[in-house]
Order: structure tokens, then C-alpha cells, then sequence
């Protein structure tokens, strides 16, 4: 009964929860298996942990469904758990699927794991990464999931180089933004590196705001560097979109990002690489959308070890306080980011904190902000405390305006 794998994968998981999408649908098949039998539901709940028994069969079904969404944070659990329900209906007569059915929904959802009784085997799909259609070779490749090949360079910087990757099924092709991170982080200790890169990324997973770009997938590549695969965005980045727009278009956009940014430092993260090149408003909406947390810091994990000696971000939109003491870590950096990028969206250039020279004087129609943006950019100790005080401040200007 039930399947082998490795140990750890008990404890510490495999570094990706179980999308909700395969969650619903195995939740379906345990509900067509047990056919309307309440004690079926009832042993499948038993799999999940959950021992108690239901008042009725809609209850089960209720119950089993809970159950099955808080067991998603561990895969291979998870899995296991379908199996040995799924053994257990078929020695009680139940019509059960094949275990290629379930590798099948494990494909569909982009879950690298593979039953073959009575193991349970990772899908080494994660390198499935191509320079070209012509390295892919899609109907050679192994892996289960389809390979991403590579295309144009979308862009580059001190944390990765980012490309337009396409995804090619039986069904159609799907594009997609590839990030490989380099240098690699994982050239010291490289499983120390993994397990790092592992929880950041599930940190990142966990921010879920229109206005901050999602994480479909992430992994190594054969080259031992991580990567992280994202929606493209078709779009401007943030100055080149606010420059050919009015007061308000771009007073509104960043109220936008200073709610995603309050909404992610609410959840003690932080970005540290604030700069219009990293947010992009997209064609569609004029949605702003935050991108590349590559440098993001989560503030509850700070300790010696995490520490460095040298400044994260991009020179211009960091603030004097990270360039003298690069250990401190707090929100006011990306606050001190929007400022700059707030200035420099009406002006056309980033301003001088010391040597500040009024937006009004260059755009008359921005009455105001000037107040606004000197308290964002201002010391460590003057400075707009909260991204959310500084989006109230803009509405209050907007109202005025």
C-alpha cells in the first residue's frame, strides 16, 4: 500500500505546492470514484488525515475537499494520499483510474512528479530549457513537460537576463517571460543554494496583488542556475508610459504601486530594485505590474549569515542611508525608489535630493507634488514613513488637482 520516495520529500517537500487546479481536480476524481458512497468519501478523508466522520455525503464531500486544500503545501503527501485512497476503492470494488490517468493530470498541471507503482519518481523536466526549435526537438525530448526554447533577449541586469520563451504542447504554443538568474548563486554551496532559492520562491508564490507579477514556475537548469517563468507583459515601462500621459494617469499609476508595494510589506517583504524598468504598465489595461523581486528581502529572515557588505538595488534609486550601512533593511528603500521614479516620470530625469529643483517649475500642471516627493525622498529620519502614507498622500493631491 501506497508509494516509495525519497524520505525527505516527506518533510521538507520538493520546493512547489500543488496548484489549485490539480487540487480540484483530483478532488473531482475522488468524488466520481466514490459514486455517491459516503463511506468511500469517508476513507479518502482518512487519507488526508482527516478521521472524523461527516453528517452526510454532501458534508464528506465538504470535508474531504478541505482536507485535500490543506494538504497542497507538500506534493509528494499529497499524491501519496490520492494513491492510497485510490488502492483502497479498488480492493472495494470501486471503478478507479489508471496511474497513467494521474501522471496525465500531474502533466496537465506542470507537476514534475510521476507514479509508477510503487514508486513515486521526480520528472527531471526542469532543464527542459532550448537556445532553439532546433536543439528542442520536441518529439525526442523525454521529459514529460514540454520544453521552454528560448528566443529574443527581453532584457538584462545585474541579477539575470530575461527571454521570451515559448512553450509548445499538442494542443498549441505558449509564451511566456524566462528569467535564468546569473551569476548563479549556486556555485559555493549548491544545496544550500537550492533550499534558498526553493523558499524564495515560495515567499514570492505567496504575493498574490494584480499590480505584482505571479510565478508560474520555477526550477534548475543542466547549468545549475535557477530560473523563474512569468507571464509576458506586453507594455512600456513606467516612465515611457507616463510620459506621454497626463497628471493624473501617472498619479493614479503609482497610488497602484504603492498599494502592491504596501501589500507586500505588510507581508515583510521588500523589493530593493525599484526602477521604472521594472514596472511595467501594460498595453491592454494601463495596469502597472511590478516586476523582478530577484533582490527582494524578507525582513523576518534577516540574521548575520543573510547579511551583505554591498548595496542591493540600481545607483540613483537607492537611498543614501543603504549606500552608507548596506545591512539595513527596511521598507523606506522602496519608498525612497518611488519617489525618484515619481519625480522622474513628470521631469524626464531623476532629481538631486541635495540640490532639488522643483517639478513645478518644469511642469506647471503638477502643483503640489513637489511637497509630496521632497517627503519621499527626504533622510531616512524625514522620510514618508509607510507606502500606504504615500499613496494617501497622492489621492489627497489627485482630489485637489
Amino acid at each position: 500500500m501506497g508509494l516509495k520516495y525519497p524520505g525527505k520529500w516527506k518533510f521538507e517537500g520538493i520546493g512547489i505546492e500543488i496548484p489549485q487546479s490539480a487540487v480540484a481536480a483530483f478532488v473531482d476524481i475522488m468524488v466520481k470514484i466514490a459514486d455517491g458512497k459516503k463511506p468511500v468519501v469517508e476513507q479518502f478523508k482518512a487519507a488526508f488525515g482527516n478521521l472524523s466522520s461527516s453528517t452526510s455525503y454532501g458534508w464528506a464531500v465538504s470535508d474531504l475537499t478541505s482536507a485535500a486544500d490543506q494538504a497542497a503545501s507538500n506534493v509528494a503527501v499529497f499524491i501519496e494520499n490520492i494513491w492510497k485512497g485510490i488502492e483502497w476503492a479498488a480492493e472495494e470494488g470501486c471503478i478507479v483510474p489508471s496511474n497513467e490517468y494521474i501522471n496525465k493530470l500531474l502533466n496537465e498541471n506542470s507537476v514534475p512528479l510521476r507514479i509508477e507503482p510503487p514508486n513515486l519518481i521526480f520528472v527531471d523536466a526542469e532543464a527542459a530549457i532550448a537556445d532553439s526549435f532546433e536543439d528542442a526537438n520536441i518529439e525526442t525530448i523525454p521529459a514529460i513537460v514540454p520544453t521552454f526554447v528560448l528566443g529574443d533577449k527581453l532584457g538584462e541586469g545585474g541579477y539575470g537576463v530575461v527571454y521570451r520563451a515559448t512553450r509548445t504542447t499538442k494542443v498549441a504554443k505558449f509564451e511566456f517571460a524566462l528569467k535564468i538568474l546569473d551569476p548563479s548563486p549556486f556555485v559555493d554551496d549548491y544545496e544550500k543554494a537550492v533550499k534558498r532559492f526553493q523558499k524564495e520562491v515560495r515567499i514570492l508564490q505567496s504575493l498574490h496583488h494584480r499590480a505584482i507579477v505571479p510565478y508560474y514556475e520555477a526550477g534548475i537548469t543542466k547549468d545549475n542556475k535557477p530560473y523563474v517563468v512569468m507571464p509576458l507583459i506586453e507594455g512600456l515601462n513606467l516612465c515611457d508610459a507616463c510620459q506621454s500621459k497626463g497628471v493624473e494617469f501617472t498619479i493614479l499609476t503609482f497610488i497602484e504601486i504603492l498599494r502592491a508595494l504596501e501589500y507586500a510589506h505588510k507581508a515583510d517583504i521588500i523589493h530593493r530594485d525599484l526602477k521604472p524598468s521594472n514596472i511595467l504598465v501594460r498595453d491592454s489595461d494601463s495596469q502597472p505590474i511590478i516586476l523582478d523581486f530577484g533582490s527582494a528581502y524578507t525582513l523576518d529572515q534577516m540574521d548575520t549569515k543573510t547579511l551583505t557588505t554591498q548595496a542591493v538595488g540600481t545607483v540613483g534609486y537607492i537611498p543614501s542611508e543603504i549606500l552608507c550601512n548596506p545591512k539595513k533593511r527596511s521598507p523606506l528603500h522602496d519608498i525612497y525608489s518611488c519617489g525618484i521614479m515619481l519625480y522622474e516620470s513628470f521631469a524626464g530625469f531623476k532629481p538631486d535630493p541635495a540640490n532639488y529643483q522643483s517639478i513645478e517649475a518644469i511642469r506647471p500642471d503638477c502643483k503640489g507634488l513637489d511637497s509630496v516627493i521632497q517627503h519621499a525622498i527626504a533622510g531616512e529620519h524625514e522620510r514618508i514613513v509607510s507606502a500606504e502614507k504615500f499613496s494617501r498622500a497622492l489621492i489627497n493631491l489627485n482630489n485637489e488637482l
